[in-house]
This record gives C-alpha cells, structure tokens and sequence, in this order.
C-alpha cells in the first residue's frame, strides 16, 4: 500500500510539471496532495503515533461532549437515559393508575441531569488520555475501528466513573432529580400499598453516571471509526501521516 502511495505521488509530480496550461492555483494544491501521499508513504515514528491516538481520542470526547452536553442533547437523542430498570414495574403502575405526569418529570429531570453533567467530563477523560502508554497507542493502531475506545474503557472507565460521579451528583442536585423521584416514590407507596407494589430505593446518581459515561464512549467510539476510514476527518497533519499510515 504504501509503494503504492509513493508511485501514485511520483506520477502526480511528473503530470503537473508536464502540463503548461494548469493554473499557478492548481499546481499548487496538486503538488500539496503529492506532498502530504508522499508524507504518509513513510512509518510514523512511536511518539507520533503515540500523539496520534491521544488527538483521536481528544476529538472524539470534545465531539461527545457538544452532541451531548446541549440541551435535549440526550433526551431528544438514542442516548435517551431511559427509566432504572428495577423500578420500571413501579412506574409502569404509576402510569396505570393515572399518574404518568410524575413518571415523565422524573425521567426528564434525569436527562436533564447528564446533559448538565456531561460538559465537566472533557477535563476528566483528558486527564485519562494523558496516561496512555507509546506502547499500547501503536498497538492500538492496528486494531479494530474501536480499539482506542475499548483500551480507554478497560484501563480508565472505573476512574472517569470515580471523577465524574460528584460532578453528576451536583447536576442531579441542581435539576431536583432527587425531589422528583421522592415525588413519584410517595404516590407509587400511596397507591400501590393495596396492590403489593412499591418503589424501590436506587442510587440514582449513580444511575446517571453511568449512563452518562457509556454514551460518552459510543460516541467517542464513534468519532475513532470515522478517523480511521475517512481521510476528511484526520483534522491535524499529525492525524493525516499516522492514520494514513495504518488506514485500511
């Protein structure tokens, strides 16, 4: 592939200087091509592609953080933070028995919640690439379109998890998710004590987190993939040499 890129180049350098009536605009932008496919034709050193995955994955989280920090950013989205599944029964009653308004609140203020929450993660996900080995970035790249995502999620989820936790819990604080479950906690226990059903206690902060950090990831992942299969993502010269390097 790379022999290849570097035939490709040549050609291109001996058919601009052969041709006498192509403008001075499009000498210029042919010869940046044969430059940057000459570029890439040769193996990026460890560091580079070291700095390579750390800026992949810097644009991945920042791309993330705008979908999902905005407002409707998950509840108007597939990463919609649906209801804890263990009280899913409980709401379900609530709903039967007329009470939808306070499943809806509760629901929305979870949302509303994470999409508060998702701008503070940038700093703490930046502060986990930053740990990334020379090492594991070069193995990574020679992995599947994920690769980066899933090494970031094995070797620091449980600590972006730890970070962003209180960062969560003071956005479920501002948004009154805690107010609004307790609301619809009371009616559920009210109404449904002659049918056996009540509602069980969750750690809804942590409901959050979770699910706020998973979404993040599959977007992240998401970012990884077009990088490595669209040379119109690569941003950086640094992206553009190392991935058109490895690219498929």
């Amino acid at each position: 592939m790379r022999k290849y890129r570097l035939l490709i180049a040549c050609a291109l350098v001996m058919l601009i200087t052969a041709c006498e009536s192509i403008s001075p605009e499009m000498m210029n932008s042919a010869i940046n091509v044969a430059n940057t496919v000459l570029s890439n034709s040769s193996q990026p050193s460890s560091s580079e592609s070291a700095n390579a995955i750390k800026q992949a994955l810097d644009k991945g989280v920042d791309a993330a953080v705008t979908q999902l920090g905005q407002s409707g950013g998950f509840s108007d989205s597939k990463y919609k933070i649906p209801l804890p599944a263990q009280i899913q029964s409980a709401a379900d009653f609530a709903r039967d028995v007329g009470l939808s308004s306070y499943v809806d609140e509760f629901e929305s203020s979870l949302n509303n919640a994470a999409e508060k929450a998702v701008p503070t993660a940038a700093s703490v996900f930046g502060k986990a690439i930053t740990q990334m080995s020379i090492n594991d970035a070069v193995n990574i790249l020679t992995g599947p379109d994920n690769a980066a995502t899933e090494y970031f999620i094995k070797t620091s989820k449980a600590e972006i998890m730890q970070e962003f936790l209180p960062l969560v819990t003071q956005a479920t604080s501002q948004v009154g998710v805690t107010e609004q479950f307790k609301g619809l906690s009371d009616k559920v226990n009210t109404y449904g004590r002659l049918a056996g059903v009540d509602m069980p206690s969750i750690d809804i902060d942590e409901y959050v987190a979770q699910q706020a950090t998973n979404s993040l990831f599959d977007l992240v992942a998401e970012e990884e993939k077009k990088i490595r299969e669209n040379p119109m993502q690569r941003t950086t010269e640094l992206l553009q040499k190392v991935f058109g390097y490895y690219g498929k």
